[in-house]
């Protein structure tokens, strides 16, 4: 840290805060988010207001932002951690950071291996990902040794053991510790302890089954706190895809016995955990839905996370918050019933807009309200998670990448719940707008990827990004 700026410096950061004030000024799509581009903007959050939102706090923030910046040189950090989370109309970065340049160069690509791609062969969820190379005019070779960037669709244990420094492949070691419900639990309880302020809204109340001091958290609330006259979910930790899970009526025997069931010494009690059902749901018509969203790790070191639009995913019977036996019925996915249905982002927007409460919420950019949860949910998730599964210490080549989904519902009040992070994202193109989707989405990621791996090279900043398209920078530290 240094005392003063030169005035360079200071027309630089003046200009940021006049430049948050204007966005704010503008009617925008993102209504005071980070915008549709890739810069780090420190934003507080606001409460929703049923007379609007006001520019003003804008200015004032950006005013805040030159003092605080004026004093640190634009090659170290600034980090700045809201003391309370609240559902609101703007998003805000768990850490804010400027990320430094010149701080490590990594090992370059040999020549003949420059702007190569291999992908697994046989399988056709993975074509996606092989016209968005072939378009950006990337050349395919037939062997993952020679290639600089690798993607298969689930984790290889034996091919990270193989690669090179300079290679790139789209997993991560440490993804288990999100994947299983379970683990994704225990770390974000650990996290709270670290950051006691916030509020992590997107996550549903949940406890471990197996973990004693969890279990006399459920008795109490179950016995003393009215839990019995709410619904549950038993979940286990380690599956997906709508497996494993059972709904508890409000009353039930089944929840009463809950514990009983699934004693502390049992092998099945392992991974198991119960979590509150989320009522009120939005609707899509009488059918249940969930929003898939995308999101990239387009590199570890440092963390650097973005964001991705994503679509929707209709369940394929009534939704009946009365009804609660048959678990089926309250999946979105997976359910066997009948085939899902699907709806472009577009159509959510308009689904969003046209919610008959918008007006008694106050919300005058609705979307906005629901996508800065998202993103807001996204970043804390690599926070949470920086440690144990988004840095390079169990990692051959030096830096990773990595894209993965994530699933959410909605209430009527357009507030945001996590359903859960995924690591395995289905591509498949069974609707002509995830064949627009996917090409959109993929093309701009090469990009990303392709300007990272020169600026890795060059030893310069990772920020800011020439090429984003849709992307969105959540979590840059």
């Amino acid at each position: 840290k240094r005392t003063s700026t030169s005035s360079s410096t200071l027309k630089f950061l003046i200009g940021t805060a006049m430049s948050v004030r204007q966005r704010a000024t503008n009617s925008s799509r993102e209504s005071g988010s980070s915008d549709r581009h890739n810069d780090i903007e420190v934003l507080k959050y606001s409460k929703k207001s049923k007379k609007g939102d006001s520019n003003l706090p804008f200015f004032f923030v950006g005013l805040m932002g030159v003092c605080i910046l004026s004093v640190v040189t634009l090659k170290s950090a600034t980090i700045m951690n809201p003391m309370i989370m609240i559902r609101g109309t703007t998003f805000s970065q768990p850490n804010v950071m400027m990320l430094p340049k010149g701080v490590k160069r990594f090992t370059s690509t040999p020549e003949v291996s420059k702007h190569t791609y291999w992908v697994e062969k046989n399988k056709k969820i993975n074509e996606p990902i092989i016209r968005a190379f072939r378009h950006r005019n990337w050349i395919k070779v037939n062997n993952y040794e020679d290639a600089q960037f690798l993607w298969t669709y689930s984790p290889n244990d034996d091919l990270w053991k193989k690669l090179k420094p300079w290679q790139r492949v789209n997993h991560l070691p440490g993804s288990r510790f999100w994947n299983d419900k379970d683990t994704f639990v225990e770390v974000f309880k650990e996290y709270e302890l670290r950051e006691p302020g916030k509020n992590h809204y997107f996550n549903p109340e949940t406890y471990r089954l197996e973990v004693k001091e969890e279990r006399n958290q459920v008795h109490k609330v179950l016995t003393e706190e009215g839990g019995m006259s709410r619904p549950w979910v038993l979940k286990q930790g380690n599956v997906n895809q709508g497996k494993g899970i059972t709904i508890m009526a409000p009353r039930s025997d089944n929840l009463a016995s809950v514990l009983e069931d699934n004693p502390l010494d049992s092998d099945e009690t392992e991974k198991l955990i119960l979590q509150r059902y989320v009522c009120n749901e939005l609707t899509w018509g009488r059918r249940k839905y969930d929003v898939r969203m995308f999101w990239l790790i387009a590199s570890v070191d440092p963390l650097l996370v973005l964001y991705h639009d994503g679509y929707v995913r209709i369940g394929n019977s009534n939704y009946d918050e009365t009804d609660f036996s048959n678990t089926r019925a309250h999946l979105t996915t997976h359910t066997r019933l009948a085939e899902e249905g699907k709806a472009t982002w577009d159509e959510f927007e308009n689904h969003v807009r046209n919610h008959n409460l918008v007006a008694d919420l106050g919300l005058s950019d609705p979307v906005g309200h629901v996508r800065n949860q998202f993103k807001q949910a996204i970043a804390e998730t690599a926070a949470a998670f920086r440690d144990k599964s988004f840095n390079s210490k169990n990692m051959v080549e030096e830096n990773g990448i990595a894209f993965y989904g994530a699933d959410f519902i909605l209430d009527q009040d357009l507030d945001v719940y996590y359903l859960e992070p995924q690591m395995g994202c289905g591509l498949d193109e069974d609707y002509n707008f995830r064949v627009v989707m996917h090409d959109q989405m993929f093309r701009t990621m090469v990009d990303i990827l392709g300007e990272i791996l020169k600026r890795e090279e060059k030893g310069e900043s990772l920020l800011p990004l020439k090429q984003i398209g849709e992307w969105q920078v959540v979590y840059a530290n």
